[in-house]
C-alpha cells in the first residue's frame, strides 16, 4: 500500500467517524460522559479517529490529539462540548479563572492544566506527569495550543521522600494509559505491559522548585497514591489551596480525610453523573463513604475558601442548566 493510499484510507476513516459522532445526530440531547462509559468505548471501537479533536468547555476552545487512543479527547470528539467529567471540569474552570498559581498533578494529556492557562494567560501553571508516553502527547497538545513553554511540564511521580519508583503501565500501544500506578500489581489477571523507573519526590519539594509555592488550586489524580501525595504536601496545605482530588476506595478516603481535616478542609464528593456535590457530614469517613460513594471512583472538592465553594456551585449549576 502506497503512502497516498494509506492517507486516503485514514481520511476515509476519519470522515466516517466525524459523520457518526453522536452529538451531531438529529435529536441528540446533551449529557455528561465519562471516558469509562461503555457508549464511548463502543463508539471508539466502531468509529476510530486519528487526528486533532476539538474541545470546548464553556467559552474556551482548544484541541487535543488522539490516535484513537486518548479517552479524554475521544469523549469530546464523540459527545461534544462540556461532555467529559462535566461537573468536575466546570468546577475546576470556575475556580481556575480566579487563580494565579495552579498545579495539575497527574496531568495525563493536559486538559485541566490547559484550561487553567487559557482561562488566565498570566497564571503560573505546572503539570506533573511521570508517564513518558503520556507526557509526549501532553507536549504535543501544548504545542498545538500555543502553550509550550508557558506551562511547565514536570516528569516526576509523587512520594513522601526523594528517590526512584517503579511506574507500572497497564495498557499497550492502542490506548494512552490513565491508570499507570506506583502500586505493584497484586491481581493475577493484571500484568503491566511495561514498567518505567521514574524520579519521585514530595509535592512540597516539587512545587517550590518550579516557582509554585502557595498555589491557589491543585488537581491531584495519582491513581491510588493520593494519600501519599497529601502526606508530601503538608507544608503547602498550610496555605489552604483548593483541591480537586481523585480518591480510589474507602481506605484511601479515610487516610486523605485524616490529613485534610487537620487543615480545616470541607470535603465534597463530585457526582459527575447526578451533577451534585455530596458534602462529607462528619458521620465517620468510612461510613459516609460506604453510604454515598461505594465502589465508584470520584473526584472530591476539598476547600476552605468560601469564594471557591461558591464558584464550584456556579460551575455545576451551569452544567445542570445545559441538561434542560
Amino acid at each position: 500500500m502506497t503512502a497516498a493510499t494509506k492517507t486516503a484510507a485514514l481520511n476515509e476513516l476519519n470522515q466516517a467517524s466525524l459523520a457518526a459522532r453522536p452529538w451531531k445526530q438529529p435529536g441528540y440531547r446533551y449529557r455528561p460522559m465519562s471516558q469509562h462509559a461503555q457508549e464511548g468505548h463502543d463508539f471508539r471501537a466502531s468509529h476510530p479517529f486519528y487526528g486533532w479533536a476539538d474541545v470546548r468547555v464553556h467559552d474556551l476552545s482548544l484541541t487535543m490529539y488522539s490516535n484513537s487512543d486518548d479517552g479524554v479527547a475521544m469523549v469530546y470528539h464523540a459527545f461534544g462540548p462540556d461532555s467529559y467529567e462535566a461537573a468536575s471540569v466546570a468546577i475546576w474552570l470556575e475556580i481556575a479563572r480566579v487563580s494565579t498559581k495552579v498545579a495539575d498533578v497527574g496531568a495525563f494529556t493536559g486538559l485541566y492544566g490547559m484550561l487553567a492557562q487559557i482561562g488566565v494567560p498570566s497564571a503560573k501553571v505546572i503539570q506533573v506527569e511521570p508517564n513518558s508516553a503520556v507526557r509526549a502527547r501532553l507536549s504535543m497538545n501544548l504545542v498545538a495550543n500555543d502553550l509550550f513553554g508557558k506551562i511547565s511540564v514536570v516528569p516526576y511521580a509523587v512520594a513522601k521522600e526523594i528517590g526512584t519508583l517503579a511506574l507500572h503501565i497497564a495498557w499497550g500501544e492502542s490506548i494512552l494509559d490513565t491508570g499507570s500506578s506506583l502500586i505493584a500489581p497484586n491481581a493475577p489477571d493484571w500484568l503491566p505491559v511495561r514498567t518505567e523507573i521514574v524520579t519521585a519526590a514530595p509535592l512540597d519539594m516539587i512545587l517550590p522548585q518550579h516557582d509554585l509555592s502557595a498555589p491557589d488550586l491543585m488537581k491531584i489524580d495519582v491513581e491510588g497514591v493520593e494519600h501519599i501525595a497529601l502526606a508530601g504536601l503538608r507544608q503547602t496545605l498550610h496555605s489552604r489551596p483548593t483541591l480537586l482530588l481523585e480518591v480510589q476506595g474507602h481506605e484511601k478516603f479515610v487516610a486523605c480525610h485524616a490529613i485534610l481535616a487537620a487543615y480545616g478542609y470541607r470535603i465534597y464528593a463530585i457526582d459527575d453523573e447526578a451533577l451534585t456535590l455530596i458534602p462529607y457530614d462528619g458521620s465517620g469517613p468510612q461510613e459516609w463513604f460506604a453510604r454515598h460513594v461505594g465502589a465508584r471512583v470520584l473526584n472530591y472538592l476539598c476547600v476552605t475558601r468560601d469564594q471557591h465553594f461558591a464558584l464550584a456551585e456556579r460551575g455545576i449549576g451551569r452544567i445542570r442548566a445545559m441538561m434542560g
